[in-house]
């Protein structure tokens, strides 16, 4: 279940990114907040439960810690500015990443999930490291050949669309993670059936 609602939080984000226009600084740190908040807040119940999983317990629930912090901080200064909000997302991302990528090393072969951990984790280090290094000035101005469309690509174009990207990618990955126990689940459950018919 955890991976499943990660899956949703994560994708649910791309999805906000990729059907609105207003790419701009104050709404990166609006929609990153609200969706590190959620996602932070998941973590810590799924994490601080009765029936949370012994592995990476503690590395789970400092990255919803740091999760929530960082959503906090987002949602508390919407007009920070694109300075702002690269700090407190790579901040975000470049912490977290470490964290599940020396879970996921740590549990390497030990925990079905382990595999998950490490490549969300150096997707999540590689997002705020780009994001950091990234020019925060950038406006090249471009048109289609025949000057009908124009437009301008911007830092916070990029830093939000890679954020997109992130949120896509990783929540696709946390889907077919969550799936993959089921199906095999209901292998182990078919074949018993399917030896008595025979």
């Amino acid at each position: 279940m955890i991976p499943a609602g990660r899956a949703v939080l994560a994708i649910a984000l791309g999805l906000v990114i990729t059907f609105s226009q207003a790419h701009t600084a104050g709404f990166g740190l609006v929609v990153f907040g609200g969706y590190a908040v959620l996602a932070g807040a998941f973590l810590l119940l799924a994490w601080f439960g009765p029936r949370a999983p012994e592995r990476a317990r503690t590395a789970f629930q400092a990255q919803g810690v740091v999760t929530v912090l960082a959503g906090i901080a987002a949602l508390v200064q919407p007009a920070g500015g694109m300075a702002y909000f690269v700090w407190v997302l790579s901040g975000w991302a470049i912490v977290t990443g470490a964290l599940e990528t020396v879970s996921g090393i740590r549990y390497r072969g030990s925990a079905p999930e382990w595999t998950d951990w490490v490549v969300t984790g150096v997707l999540t280090i590689a997002l705020g490291a780009i994001a950091l290094v990234l020019p925060p000035d950038i406006a090249d101005v471009f048109a289609t050949p025949d000057e009908s469309v124009l437009g301008m690509l911007t830092s916070p174009i990029i830093v939000i669309g890679l954020l997109g990207g992130w949120a896509v990618i990783t929540g696709v990955l946390q889907a077919i993670g969550a799936a993959t126990p089921v199906i095999a689940r209901r292998r182990t459950v078919a074949a018993p059936s399917a030896a008595r018919t025979r």
